[in-house]
């Protein structure tokens, strides 16, 4: 039992930091973006060609945090601002920037596929010291232990930066009205930059520290994990990011559940039945606010 919950919590710390960025740029910039997970690849294999060249942990993070941060911002300058700009109207201007997030990921996929030759690619241990210690019944690892706790710091210091900081209000300020928002003199376009900055960077977190925790990277690493993603957003609630938080513990529960009780291959319809259960009865997500930027 106690070696289910380990695994559910660690779980549960890769889904958090994985699905805040993409709840951050969803609920302020209304963008549904589907290359996020091609991101997390991105950065995943920053990772490993720095690993393989010996590179600590303690830089390693921060340089993959950039690489997934660099990227967001070069979505939102070379496809997303584009594409808003030329359309007509707020809802075709969704649709036009689902679309082009599907062919951005599909350019980040086709170099990450001819990066890694299409075979999955180990990443280097070396670049973390990883101990196994004993805890409450179970072993747990020093990395386990890192991946928990970072996207606990995550997660808070995402909330507190939103509520507590004149950029955070002005990102929920953005979040309510962008036509406001510029008579006000707050630029909608460099909050637009920052905010798919740090929804990559936060991917470029995930990226490392899923690539350590399963020890291997590959182009197709995220295909489950963006679904899970969103269904993360859902059942907390868009733009809630405690809601993404307390949602991506309780999927994980569920999945690691699942397994433990009815095998791997149930996993996913489980989880998604949960999910549809509670979206029939509470179709705003668990923990959704009338509007993100109030929250």
């Amino acid at each position: 039992m106690a070696d289910y919950l380990r695994d559910a919590i660690v779980l549960g710390g890769v889904y958090t930091v994985f699905a805040l960025g993409l709840t951050l740029s969803w609920g302020v910039l209304n963008v549904l973006n589907l290359a996020h997970g091609n991101v997390l690849v991105a950065a995943a294999l920053t990772g490993y060609l720095l690993s393989d060249a010996g590179m600590p942990f303690a830089a390693l993070l921060p340089l993959c945090i950039l690489a997934g941060a660099v990227l967001g911002a070069l979505l939102e300058i070379a496809v997303f601002r584009p594409i808003r700009a030329r359309a007509r109207s707020t809802e075709a201007a969704g649709l036009a920037i689902l679309i082009g997030s599907i062919a951005a990921g599909s350019v980040l996929f086709a170099a990450a596929e001819e990066i890694t030759d299409g075979r999955v690619r180990t990443i280097g241990t070396g670049t973390f010291d990883i101990v196994s210690f004993p805890f409450l019944g179970t072993t747990v690892t020093t990395l386990q232990v890192l991946i928990v706790a970072l996207s606990l710091v995550l997660g808070l210091g995402l909330a507190v930066f939103v509520r507590r900081s004149r950029t955070g209000h002005a990102l929920r300020a953005l979040a309510h009205d962008p036509a406001t928002c510029g008579l006000l003199g707050i630029s909608a376009g460099r909050l637009g930059v920052a905010t798919m900055a740090v929804a990559g960077g936060l991917a470029g977190a995930a990226g490392l520290l899923l690539a350590l925790h399963i020890g291997s990277v590959e182009a197709s690493m995220t295909e489950s994990l963006l679904l899970k993603a969103f269904a993360v957003i859902v059942l907390g609630g868009v733009g809630s990011i405690g809601g993404a938080v307390v949602g991506a513990y309780l999927i994980a529960g569920v999945e690691v559940g699942t397994v433990a009780l009815l095998g791997s291959g149930a996993r996913e319809a489980v989880v998604f039945a949960i999910i549809l259960v509670l979206l029939l009865v509470r179709p705003q997500g668990l923990f959704a606010r009338t509007t993100w930027q109030r929250a």
